[in-house]
């Protein structure tokens, strides 16, 4: 049921991340979310991770990605012509998501080691 859940979070926060920007996503959801996380033995430091690697790729990703428009206007081609180039980036960083989600241990390894 877990793994349910995570996903569902996960999900969740892509889609937010789509519609606002990052830094405020954070400064809204993260009060809410983070005693929540917490009430479910999800380690803060690993909420953290999940949630600014889901709202990151939120905003590279259509059809609302904030990222995905600037790049596209810094470039100036439109974005039909780089949205084909964008979805193996997608598809690894959500793969990568998707792993630290899973397994903890990656994105706590160098905490654990230090603080220890």
């Amino acid at each position: 049921m877990r793994f349910v859940d995570q996903g569902r979070g996960n999900v969740a926060l892509f889609v937010i991340g789509m519609f606002i920007e990052t830094s405020s996503s954070i400064i809204v959801l993260a009060p809410i979310l983070v005693p929540l996380a917490m009430q479910f033995g999800i380690d803060p430091v690993h909420f953290g991770i999940i949630m600014v690697c889901n709202l990151a790729c939120g905003m590279i990703t259509p059809p609302f990605g904030g990222n995905l428009f600037a790049a596209c206007t810094v470039a100036k081609i439109s974005v039909d012509q780089i949205v084909r180039q964008l979805l193996p980036f997608v598809v690894t960083v959500m793969t990568c998501v998707m792993l630290i989600t899973y397994f903890p241990q990656i994105s706590l390894f160098l905490r654990d080691l230090v603080y220890r």
